[in-house]
C-alpha cells in the first residue's frame, strides 16, 4: 500500500512541478518541431521515473524490429501500466490511443495532447470512426500511432478478441503494423489487488507485418493474425517469468 501511495504523490508532485514546463510547451507551439522534441523528453523522462519509483524490473527485447518508417504499435493490454514502458522505452511511441475519459484529468490530460493522444470515445460509433481518421492522418505524416486492440484490459488473462476498427487506420494509411508483447505489469498492480508492488515486466517487439497491397480477404483477417502473433508471444513470456 505504501507503495501505491508515494506513486500518487509523486504523479501529483511531479505534474504540479511541471507546471512551467506545461506552459513552455504551450509557447513552443509555435514550432511544431521544438515542441514535439520537448514534449517528447518532458513525457519520456516522466515515465521513466514512474517505473523506477514503481519498482518495475524492466526487460527490452526486440528494439530492432522497429522500422524507420512510422508504424502501427498493437500491443497486448493487462494493466494500466503498460504505458510506462511504451512510451518509455519504445522510440517510436508518439500518438498514444486512450479513453475519453481520461481527457478530463487535470494537467495529465494537457500533457496526453500534447503528445498527440487520440482520445476515443468508445461509445459512439462516429466518435471511433473519427478516431480513426485522425490515427490515419497522424500515420501519413510519419508520426506513429499505439493502440491497444483488444479495447479494455485482460487483467493478465487469455487477450481478448481484437477489435478491426484499430488496424484500419493502418490499412487506410499504408503503414506496417508492429506487434507488441507485453507481460507483468498485471501482477504488479490488477492482479495483487491494486496495490502496486515490484516485479519483473518484458515487453517484446515483434517483426512489422506490411500492409500496402493486402487483398480484402487479407485486411479482415489482419486482427486475428496479429493477435495469434501476439498470444503466441505472451505465451513465451508468461512460461519464462513464472515457471
Amino acid at each position: 500500500m505504501l507503495r501505491t501511495i508515494g506513486m500518487v504523490l509523486y504523479v501529483a508532485g511531479y505534474l504540479l512541478v511541471n507546471l512551467p514546463a506545461l506552459l513552455k510547451a504551450k509557447l513552443l507551439e509555435k514550432d511544431p518541431i521544438k515542441h514535439e522534441a520537448y514534449c517528447r523528453k518532458k513525457i519520456m523522462n516522466f515515465c521513466r521515473r514512474c517505473i523506477k519509483v514503481m519498482g518495475m524490473d524492466l526487460e527490452m527485447r526486440g528494439l530492432e524490429n522497429i522500422p524507420d518508417c512510422a508504424t502501427l504499435t498493437a500491443y497486448s493490454h493487462q494493466s494500466l501500466l503498460d504505458a510506462f514502458p511504451l512510451i518509455a522505452h519504445m522510440p517510436n511511441t508518439q500518438s498514444m490511443v486512450a479513453k475519453k475519459e481520461l481527457e478530463s484529468t487535470p494537467l495529465l490530460a494537457s500533457w496526453m495532447k500534447a503528445g498527440k493522444c487520440i482520445f476515443i470515445d468508445r461509445s459512439s460509433a462516429r466518435a471511433g470512426m473519427q478516431c480513426i481518421l485522425q490515427g490515419v492522418e497522424l500515420l501519413k505524416n510519419n508520426i506513429n500511432v499505439t493502440i491497444a486492440p483488444e479495447g479494455t484490459r485482460n487483467d493478465g488473462g487469455e487477450l481478448l478478441d481484437f477489435k478491426g476498427g484499430a488496424f484500419m487506420m493502418a490499412t487506410k494509411s499504408g503503414a506496417p503494423i508492429l506487434p507488441v508483447a507485453i507481460e507483468g505489469t498485471n501482477r504488479m498492480f490488477e492482479g495483487n489487488g491494486h496495490r502496486l508492488r515490484k516485479g519483473k515486466v518484458i515487453l517484446s517487439v515483434l517483426p512489422p507485418i506490411e500492409t500496402k497491397g493486402l487483398t480484402r480477404p487479407e485486411e479482415k483477417a489482419l486482427p486475428e493474425r496479429v493477435r495469434t502473433i501476439i498470444s503466441e508471444e505472451q505465451t513465451k513470456l508468461k512460461g519464462e517469468l513464472y515457471q
